[in-house]
């Protein structure tokens, strides 16, 4: 019986150190550390649930999710025992996609996907969730009553998902992964500063500093003085992703239409332990974003241990040239050098050059880049097809 009551406690003190970053938040509500009750609609090779978020509208509140494991998928319970786990967030006009669970579970991973927009499945509305003005998910807007807000309500769905997702007996809470994909990235980056129980957690297009230079900077200009500034306090990744402890990979397209360069530079630069993949304009949307096979060797390689990504460090730039050392356990097939000199376009407009670079080792050796060079960076591939990046460089 004492050992018994000695290891509740000890997973006590886990859970509570846990959550410890929640602490002082906006989302340091009693219901936000529990396990969400829940209920099965649909059972087939990928379950249909609904779990209870937290109250909205001075009442209870349902989210919908799909959640898919080995098992699942093949009818056979004995392949469901000490899972790796992903929670899967979408972004903007989203749903809770089911493919993509079922990709994870491919993978085996168990994976949940939730709705963060108050739909179950085929996008009917939920009696009990979230409404949307319009059919229109209200990213920005801030109302006198906090519980009414989308943002808050979205990062405690995603934030309860991960506790109903460590529940389940067929997972292992210590292997459990985060990845969303554009508004779900931004979500993603969020999250990261105040759920440290996460492993690993990979943003896709989204990031931070949205006030700074991206697409989503002239919504946050329609809001009163005031209400501008309690969004950014309240919900912009600026605030919160320099507390992230997990490593975390960064995936994103040199032309992106929402999330520009440098809003991403600044953000990337918070985080201890972060990798980069810019991918030369790579397309926006949510299948082409979770398309990426470094999001999974990147996960895996944290939660199975298998093989890491390369990574570029030490960079060392000279007037005659650029050396970086990188640490690849694969055999390197290509380096590159990108840059701009484009002068007339916005960022996400630039075009954008390619140049082939040196292989030495465990260096890359390139030349200086091109007169009137504005931005650039380094890329790697290994013989698998992983890239990854050096830092975004900036020419002032």
């Amino acid at each position: 019986m004492r050992k018994k009551l000695s290891a509740f406690l000890l997973l006590a003190v886990i859970a509570m150190q846990a959550h410890s970053q929640l602490r002082h938040t906006i989302w340091d509500v009693p219901a936000i550390y529990q396990t969400p009750t829940y209920e099965v609609i649909s059972n087939d090779s990928v379950k249909g649930i609904l779990y209870q978020g937290l109250p909205y509208h001075d009442g209870p509140q349902q989210v919908f999710a799909w959640y898919a494991t080995p098992g699942t998928l093949s009818g056979n319970k004995s392949l469901d025992h000490d899972l790796p786990a992903v929670v899967l967030v979408h972004g903007g006009g989203g749903i809770a996609f089911k493919e993509w669970a079922i990709l994870w579970a491919k993978k085996g991973y168990a994976a949940i996907a939730m709705d963060l927009r108050g739909n179950g499945p085929n996008r009917q509305h939920l009696a009990h969730g979230f409404v949307e003005p319009d059919n229109k998910t209200p990213y920005f807007t801030i109302t006198p009553t906090l519980s009414d807000q989308w943002m808050y309500q979205a990062v405690a769905n995603v934030i309860l998902a991960n506790n109903l997702l460590r529940s389940f007996p067929e997972v292992d809470s210590n292997r459990i992964a985060l990845t969303g994909i554009s508004w779900g990235g931004i979500l993603s980056c969020l999250i990261a500063g105040i759920d440290n129980r996460y492993k690993a957690v990979v943003p896709v297009y989204g990031c931070g500093y949205l006030f700074y230079n991206t697409a989503m900077l002239k919504d946050l200009d329609q809001l009163s003085p005031a209400d501008k500034q309690t969004w950014i306090q309240q919900y912009d990744p600026s605030q919160y992703i320099r507390h992230a402890k997990m490593p975390m990979l960064f995936i994103n397209g040199t032309n992106d239409s929402h999330f520009y360069l440098d809003s991403y530079k600044k953000t990337y630069e918070q985080v201890k332990n972060a990798q980069l993949s810019i991918k030369p304009r790579l397309r926006h949307s949510h299948h082409d974003g979770w398309q990426s096979e470094e999001i999974f060797a990147f996960i895996n390689s944290y939660l199975n241990h298998t093989t890491p990504l390369p990574r570029i460090t030490k960079t060392c730039i000279t007037q005659t040239g650029i050396t970086a050392k990188v640490i690849s356990a694969e055999p390197l097939a290509a380096a590159y050098l990108h840059y701009t000199t484009d002068t007339a376009t916005l960022l996400k407009d630039k075009i954008w050059e390619v140049m082939p670079v040196n292989i030495k080792g465990e260096r890359v050796e390139a030349a200086v880049p091109p007169v009137g060079t504005l931005v650039w960076y380094l890329s790697v591939t290994d013989k698998r097809g992983m890239q990854v990046s050096g830092d975004i460089i900036f020419k002032r």
